[in-house]
């Protein structure tokens, strides 16, 4: 049953999209088809905020699978070139998985550890890129 959520945000943090690549590792005893779970992968981030992300992978990855990934952010507003880039590791929970075009499936990620530093970065990151649009 899918439901249908017109104009209407459902997140408590509104998401801004991003194209990061990042590495994800699946938590163990996660069950597979032919993926060995010790295995590091790669994706790429579509979109990005302080409770979550989505990404596209190769991977079907179960729903409510524990996952660790790192990732890089570049914040190129910030003047100071010393806090410019961000590298962060986080973990989250698989939400949804939807597959895609050629093998891809899109996958939501809610955070349940993320450092309060590393959520504080990028709600900057957000609110510095939603003022340059409205410039």
């Amino acid at each position: 049953m899918e439901h249908s959520y017109p104009d209407q945000e459902r997140r408590k943090f509104r998401r801004v999209k991003q194209g990061y690549v990042l590495m994800y590792k699946m938590a163990s005893g996660v069950k597979t088809r032919a993926l060995p779970v010790e295995a590091a992968y790669n994706g790429m981030m579509l979109d990005l905020s302080e409770g979550g992300m989505a990404f596209l992978t190769h991977q079907k990855i179960p729903l409510s699978t524990c996952i660790t990934n790192k990732f890089i952010l570049v914040n190129e507003l910030m003047t100071q070139q010393d806090n410019r880039f961000r590298p962060i590791e986080a973990e989250g929970k698989v939400c949804y998985h939807l597959c895609g075009q050629r093998g891809m499936y899109r996958v939501g990620l809610q955070f349940t550890r993320l450092s309060d530093d590393d959520r504080g970065f990028i709600k900057n990151m957000r609110s510095c890129g939603e003022r340059k649009t409205e410039a």
